[in-house]
């Protein structure tokens, strides 16, 4: 746990694989309509600023692994309902900054504190269309496995997946996903046991376990 905290603190702070997103291998048409949204994002940003997020990976040892909390998002809700997500949400006018942000969400909807001093860096932000928001991954970790505390309105389950599990290369999906105007976009994606996490979230994913693959490139 040590070597890998020493190694997120150094590598977060050098340039992130997925900083240009055309490095992210995505499939032809979702990054064209993945760069299509930037460009308009950026021309209605006056009138329609996306909601600034941040979302909360941290890692913490398990029994032979580490691990990572996720959350499933309940089927009810406005914002990608029914979907696995790391916890996070909005930046709010009393966060100093994103890392703030990721803090106080980790804690609001599983009920896990995670203390300032344990926050190694960023992700790539990450924009999400049908939500127009722009989202933050903050990395930071644990010493010990957690104890949830899901908020029932924004959470319907609280669990933790290994991390072995998400950089085995044969649990590594696509998720096809139909548009409103009838066409398609293969979304990458995860199988974590009977879990299956897609979209946004599992963008972070991949670009997370390239950051790992650094770290030990044999």
């Amino acid at each position: 746990m040590q070597q890998l905290i020493s190694f997120l603190k150094m590598r977060l702070q050098q340039e992130l694989p997925h900083q240009d997103i055309r490095k992210e291998g995505l499939s032809d048409n979702l990054l064209r309509m993945l760069l299509e949204s930037e460009v308009k994002r950026k021309e209605q940003f006056e009138v329609r600023p996306p909601r600034i997020c941040a979302v909360m990976i941290a890692f913490f040892p398990g029994a032979a692994d580490l691990h990572i909390p996720m959350m499933l998002r309940p089927d009810n809700i406005r914002a990608h309902p029914g979907q696995i997500s790391f916890p996070g949400g909005r930046q709010e006018p009393q966060d100093e900054d994103l890392a703030a942000t990721a803090i106080r969400e980790m804690h609001e909807e599983v009920g896990v504190a995670v203390p300032r001093a344990h926050i190694l860096g960023e992700l790539t932000p990450v924009y999400i269309p049908p939500s127009n928001s722009l989202v933050t991954p903050v990395i930071g970790y644990l010493n010990d496995p957690p104890s949830y505390i899901p908020q029932q309105e924004e959470v319907a389950e609280a669990f933790d997946v290994s991390l072995r599990v998400l950089r085995d290369p044969e649990n590594r999906r696509n998720k096809r996903v139909t548009l409103a105007d009838g066409g398609w976009i293969d979304m990458p994606a995860y199988q974590a046991g009977p879990r299956f996490i897609w979209g946004g979230t599992a963008r972070m994913i991949s670009e997370l376990i390239k950051v790992l693959a650094d770290m030990d490139p044999a």
